[in-house]
């Protein structure tokens, strides 16, 4: 007998009970069709972080005083442990020294209280700050003590009503009553830590100038460091370079870090076990339709056990029986495994236009590694539960199954 001859004959054992066999097709269907719209929600899921943080420049670490401890035992950094840093942490790109604090911002009258910084001319290289109109601030800016800033677009939201940000360069504004010419101005971005796009840049010698800040401290810094380090490297060079210069407080470190790497890390994590906990509880009711494919296949060759006597007087050999019941049963689960997977791309194309008709930042789509793997599956679970049923259709003694009722 022809693999033709077979695959007719077990189409016709499959089509004998049309009812029974379409219930028998629901569990595996259904099971394809939610693995298939679970994974392709979690997908979806892990592109909208994944363009969240995508161009993010993510691989630095923001240096500051310890805020925890009282206020006489916190750190106090220096300019000059910008060369400290720079020359000792393996792995450092750059080190970026700059102030912080909250000023009242006026503009035409009206006044917000705002994030101020004072920083130096490649601050915007080691963040992800994105200036949309202007210029940036210059060394030249920073040598002469000019009263520019930059600022940023949250800000200007909250002392204007007008959208035309870019008419704003050239005109000035108060900041804690000191006068400042608008030359740039921030869009909106994704963060940095300790810096972020709702802030006013200053030169650091101005902001320095206009608030007192005397001597060489610097209460903040940026250190970025290159793909071939990690975060926590990096964070545990520094503690220790800072704690060789100045010491601890009652055993721990007078500076605070903090990453964004690490961040990244863990939410890039979360999405994929979120994910793979959707599609594994999905995937328990495949399981389920495979118990009934096995159980349905056992009931089957109780009642064809006439049939199978039948075959095997008549030459039909072990082998074919079980070659029978097994092409049935992996018939049965494949049809199955197709029409689970046609309804559930469909059901997931769906969800995800409604999706991206009502958020812009959705970005769902269906892998289409899942659907291989949901149809290799059905295949191999025709093959599993369905080789019991099979191996016990051909151990059946044909005399015996003759005289079966």
């Amino acid at each position: 007998m022809t693999y033709l001859d077979r695959i007719k004959l077990s189409l016709t054992g499959v089509g004998s009970n049309k009812f029974r066999s379409f219930l028998t097709l629901l569990g595996i269907i259904i099971g394809v069709s939610a693995v298939i719209v679970m994974v392709s929600l979690g997908t979806g899921t892990q592109q909208v972080v994944g363009g969240t943080f995508e161009g993010l420049v993510s691989r630095q670490v923001y240096l500051s005083a310890n805020w925890k401890l009282p206020y006489r035992q916190r750190g106090n950094l220096t300019l000059d442990d910008e060369v400290y840093l720079e020359e000792s942490i393996i792995g450092v790109k750059d080190v970026v020294p700059f102030f912080r604090g909250w000023y009242n911002i006026e503009y035409s009258g009206k006044e917000y209280r705002g994030s101020v910084a004072g920083v130096v001319e490649n601050t915007l290289e080691v963040t992800n700050l994105k200036l949309e109109y202007g210029r940036m601030l210059t060394e030249s800016d920073i040598n002469n003590h000019e009263h520019v800033a930059v600022i940023g677009q949250k800000i200007l939201e909250q002392l204007t009503d007008d959208n035309d940000y870019a008419s704003f360069v050239g005109k000035e504004i108060k900041i804690d009553n000191n006068k400042l010419l608008i030359v740039g101005i921030l869009g909106i971005s994704n963060s940095t830590v300790g810096l972020g796009n709702s802030t006013v840049l200053l030169p650091m010698t101005t902001f320095r100038d206009i608030w007192r800040w005397e001597g060489r401290y610097a209460n903040n810094f940026l250190i970025s460091y290159d793909d071939m380090s990690s975060e926590k490297d990096i964070m545990t060079q520094v503690e220790f370079l800072l704690n060789e210069k100045y010491g601890t407080a009652n055993g721990e470190c007078k500076f605070a870090m903090e990453g964004i790497q690490g961040q990244v890390d863990v939410m890039n994590n979360v999405i994929k076990i979120f994910t793979m906990v959707l599609g594994g509880i999905a995937a328990i009711s495949l399981l389920v339709g495979g118990i009934g494919v096995m159980n349905i296949m056992l009931v089957t060759v109780k009642e064809r056990t006439r049939e199978i006597g039948l075959r095997k007087a008549i030459g039909a050999s072990s082998g074919d029986i079980q070659n029978q019941f097994l092409m049935e049963s992996i018939i049965l689960t494949a049809g199955g495994g197709i029409l689970g997977i046609l309804i559930g791309v469909s059901i997931a194309a769906l969800i995800n236009l409604a999706l991206s008709s009502a958020f812009d930042w959705w970005q769902g789509a269906t892998p289409l590694w899942v659907i291989l793997l949901s149809f290799g599956v059905t295949a191999v679970i025709g093959i599993i539960f369905g080789f019991y049923p099979a191996f016990k259709a051909s151990k059946l003694d044909p005399i015996e199954a003759l005289r079966y009722e």
